[in-house]
């Protein structure tokens, strides 16, 4: 299971006016330790930015979800909370506990739909307890590198 990591960066952005102005944005990473989410975050911003940038924050985020999207028009990240319902075996009463979920759409019913979508394949009872706009630009995943073939 991904541990998510949110990191917020700040750096000189030209808008399409040409004027320049600092800005901070939120990309999310997933790794296993501070360290590596900080070295995976550096990494991809080399790749996004020229110029100079800094980390501003990085801190483990309670997502545990993913939803991705296939239509290039999903370029938003969406925040959700569910609740799932499951009786205690215990006591016998219901209980619910939170799932966070970040969901890629166009907008908010789009990214409602997205994550209905995907609660389908649950075999437990949900319910949506809040949905919400995030300042997320991307996510990164985990890519394991190929190991080049050694000559014996």
């Amino acid at each position: 299971m991904a541990v998510w990591f949110e990191a917020s960066v700040k750096y000189m952005k030209t808008n399409e006016e040409g004027r320049t102005a600092k800005v901070s944005e939120g990309y999310m990473v997933d790794a296993l330790s501070f360290t590596e989410a900080e070295a995976r975050i550096v990494e991809e911003m080399a790749a996004l930015i020229s110029g100079e940038y800094y980390l501003n924050t990085l801190k483990k985020s309670n997502i545990t979800e993913i939803v991705y999207s296939d239509d290039e028009n999903d370029d938003r990240w969406y925040r959700a909370k569910v609740c799932t319902i499951d009786a205690d075996e215990v006591s016998g009463k219901e209980k619910s506990t939170p799932v966070h979920f970040l969901i890629a759409a166009h907008s908010i019913d789009g990214a409602l739909a997205n994550l209905k979508k995907e609660l389908q394949t649950y075999s437990v009872d949900w319910e949506i307890c809040s949905i919400a706009d995030t300042k997320i630009m991307d996510v990164f995943r985990y890519k394991p590198q190929v190991e080049s073939e050694q000559e014996i």
